[in-house]
């Protein structure tokens, strides 16, 4: 078998199985499109904020004049939903495994909006409600609804495309110290030889 073929994962029974590096795969899409959304989003509100000001020009300016408060909220987000992602890995593994034998992507869709729903609403319901910082929890409860709906789509088509010959996998990087176990083993040198 080459290093490229991998056995069949999913089956009739089992639709939509998945490996572990469609899962890792999944849960790192999740974490790259809530912070995208994360970063536009904020990035409106930061604007707004600075617009309704009465000093501020309805300019250029006052989207940059957001930009190192945007900076520093990405990257306090993206801090706390690097140590969060592993969990929510962990959570949506559980629901996937519930659900590898409903082959209909909506439902899976439903499933995973309202489970990223779900946790955005406690979100929501946990931030201060007369306090102007809500708006801060707001941003990334909203992104959250819509990254894990879209990392699971995004993720589950590639890997039923994969499956189809629609796409081709990128082959995995060479690992050096195979390579170099494998050419002595084919010469006869080091005293290394197939199969241990």
């Amino acid at each position: 078998m080459s290093a490229l073929a991998s056995p069949l994962v999913r089956t009739p029974d089992k639709p939509m199985a998945f490996t572990s590096d469609e899962l890792l795969r999944g849960g790192i899409t999740a974490w790259l499109v809530f912070m995208v959304v994360l970063v536009c989003g904020e990035a409106v509100h930061l604007t707004v904020l600075r617009l309704r000001g009465e000093h501020v020009p309805a300019t250029l300016d006052a989207f940059v004049a957001a930009v190192p408060a945007l900076v520093i909220y990405a990257l306090c987000a993206g801090i706390v939903a690097a140590f969060v992602t592993p969990i929510g890995i962990l959570i949506v593994m559980l629901i996937a495994r519930a659900m590898r034998g409903i082959r209909a992507m909506s439902i899976h869709l439903a499933v995973y909006a309202a489970f990223s729903m779900g946790i955005s609403g406690a979100s929501i319901a946990a931030a201060p409600s007369d306090n102007p910082v809500a708006w801060f929890f707001i941003v990334p409860a909203g992104s959250f609804a819509v990254a894990i709906p879209l990392a699971w789509w995004w993720t589950a088509r590639r890997a039923l495309r994969i499956d189809a010959g629609l796409i081709t996998p990128r082959p995995p990087r060479p690992d050096p110290d195979a390579a170099y176990e494998d050419r002595a083993a084919d010469t006869g040198l080091g005293g290394v030889s197939r199969g241990s």
